[in-house]
């Protein structure tokens, strides 16, 4: 059969983007056709990887200055008639986009279509022929819906052929409040595939989160829930992957909580496999979780999770006390005890390690694929055949993605690469990996745990993922390191630490800033040091930026951050400031991760 699913933004991060690609690979390698139609196309590559055998188009281009923008379009300043109101993604969609998808249902040549949100599915039920197999998935829960969209929604599904939640307590929601008639209601889980690194060995001293920076996902409870925990075991860190409009109130909190050395504001992330396999303990505070993708990711990459008990998800996924723990939702002081309660028993996070990644199996696509092949096929056997003889024209729209099918390459820094990858110097220190035809090579699996071990290699070379989607290498090689350990700001200026790696004299030591303005300027601190460790105070400093260095004899070196796997310290680091006579210090960590203080008035 042709498939194709209606997604609102395929090119953005999210669990409803990661699910309907998950899905319709497996259903591509069970042999059928397999179409994404995006309404919206905001960039040229996507951030999560399109499978080669997916078919990404976009229905149109949101982005002003491109040529596929149609600014003049008729209809762009009228409302349509059938997306509902209530939808909160409702000022997307207006006559004119109404317009193009009843074009495009009405001529597409697939046998079975799948809207992935209200919206989208109201223009399912509207406009999609009856001869399709007309199927909607609800990617929330009921409760989190607007009361007017829960109102006015069952109209439209009691219109389509079947309609799939991803939990069983969600399925029974729908059952006691809808009357769907004779639209079939299940409920069909999430497929997460098996990821391609190897599980967590669990020596991390690591907790890991990932997921949108929106007020649901409560970060503000993990992170103080993590205050409890740097209060008994300081050696353990808290990392948070992604974006949202909740990063600057997260960042002041963990100033607030004088977190700063213990949490880091990683962004997003793509894929994020090999991160939480670097984590010993996940951890999920949102208040609603309808499905819990980021628990069973963390699951397949042998992860524990401690867990908030959200509607519905978390519950149907972990049994509590075997491959993870359940919490009560908003509650910091239980969920610091739940994640102290593993930090503090180690062979208890072995078995529950062990017990996730086994009971994660359960959610492989192939078994989730073949469900829905199951509903398809008794949904098509109920059909009547078309009894026009031609479809309409079909409507031209925008793809495929030109990142769709590139090369990509999984490669953790230390691995020999293939004969046929070379370098592409940038910079003295990055680098770009292509073919030897100059084929730009997409950015894989960068499994870089080892960094985490404190190498002993000099030469560190670090794979990540270019703002274009490529695979970039930043490449640091020196005879001698001074990395920045925990920073404190307070009355008397900025206090740091770091510790020196390499071949370096330390009898005469001292701390030099240098001004990065044309004058050059510089200041001497005193400093304390014992064997490879250093201290020093930054009492105050003229305005400008001052770049921090260490003088060891007559070598110099910069402070840095450079032998860990952190790409961008400047994003994942918030650091406090002091305020001196007037004078804010700010330190920072500049782009090429080398360590500054920025002194403003």
């Amino acid at each position: 059969m042709k498939v194709l699913f209606l997604i609102n933004d395929a090119f953005g991060i999210g669990g409803t983007v990661k699910t309907t690609f998950n899905l319709g690979e497996a259903l591509a390698e069970r042999g059928h056709e397999v179409e994404v139609l995006s309404t919206e196309r905001r960039r040229d590559v996507p951030h999560l990887t399109v499978p080669p055998a997916v078919r990404l188009m976009s229905l149109t281009e949101v982005r002003p200055d491109h040529p596929d923008h149609v600014a003049d379009a008729p209809g762009r300043d009228r409302p349509g008639r059938h997306y509902p109101a209530a939808d909160f993604k409702a000022s997307t969609y207006n006559a004119w986009v109404e317009g193009r998808y009843r074009r495009y249902l009405a001529g597409t040549d697939a046998d079975v279509v799948i809207a992935t949100r209200p919206g989208l599915i109201a223009y399912l039920a509207r406009l999609a022929p009856p001869h399709l197999v007309r199927i909607g998935q609800e990617h929330l829960v009921r409760g989190q819906h607007r009361a007017a969209l829960r109102k006015e929604m069952p109209r439209h599904l009691r219109r389509i052929d079947a309609f799939v939640t991803v939990s069983r307590r969600d399925a029974e929601d729908y059952r006691a409040n809808a009357r769907l008639g004779h639209t079939r209601l299940l409920h069909i889980p999430n497929s997460i595939p098996a990821p391609r690194v190897a599980p967590s060995h669990g020596r991390a001293k690591l907790v890991v989160a990932a997921g949108r920076l929106v007020k649901s996902k409560r970060y503000d409870v993990l992170i103080r829930a993590f205050a409890k925990v740097v209060a008994e075991r300081p050696d353990w860190q808290l990392r948070i992957y992604g974006d949202g409009d909740q990063k600057n109130a997260l960042r002041a909190l963990v100033l607030e909580l004088g977190l700063h050395n213990h949490v880091r504001m990683m962004g997003g992330y793509m894929p994020i496999e090999p991160e939480w396999a670097k984590g010993a303990i996940a951890a999920v505070s949102a208040d609603r979780e309808p499905f819990g993708m980021t628990l069973v990711e963390a699951m397949r990459c042998g992860v524990p999770v401690v867990s908030t008990d959200a509607p519905h998800g978390p519950g149907e996924i972990l049994t509590d006390g075997v491959d993870g723990l359940l919490t009560p939702v908003g509650d910091p002081g239980a969920l610091g005890d739940a994640l102290l309660r593993l930090i503090n028993d180690e062979p208890l996070r072995q078995s529950m390690a062990a017990a996730a990644l086994a009971s994660s199996t359960r959610y492989d696509p192939a078994p989730i694929a073949e469900r829905y092949e199951q509903l398809f096929e008794e949904l098509a056997a109920g059909k009547k055949r078309r009894w026009w003889s031609r479809p309409a024209e079909p409507l031209t729209v925008l793809g495929p993605v030109a990142s769709a099918g590139k090369p990509t390459l999984d490669w953790d820094g230390v691995s020999p690469l293939p004969p046929e990858v070379e370098w592409k110097k940038h910079s003295e220190t990055d680098f770009q990996l292509v073919r030897e035809d100059g084929t730009e090579l997409q950015a894989g699996l960068r499994d870089t745990r080892w960094l985490l071990d404190n190498p002993a290699e000099q030469r560190i070379q670090l794979p990540y993922r270019r703002p274009d989607g490529t695979l970039g290498v930043r490449v640091t090689d020196r005879p001698v390191y001074a990395e920045v350990g925990p920073v404190q700001a307070d009355a008397d200026g900025v206090r740091l630490a770091g510790r020196l790696i390499g071949d370096a004299a330390t009898d005469d030591v001292a701390l030099v800033a240098v001004s990065s303005d044309s004058s050059g300027e510089s200041r001497e601190f005193p400093l304390e040091h014992e064997a490879r460790t250093f201290r020093a105070l930054i009492p105050r400093l003229p305005t400008g930026t001052w770049s921090l260095k260490l003088r060891l004899g007559t070598e110099v070196v910069p402070l840095a951050g450079l032998r860990d796997d952190i790409v961008d310290k400047s994003r994942a680091f918030v650091l406090p400031a002091a305020t001196i006579d007037g004078v804010t210090l700010q330190p920072v960590y500049l782009a090429d991760n080398t360590f500054a203080v920025r002194a403003t008035a």
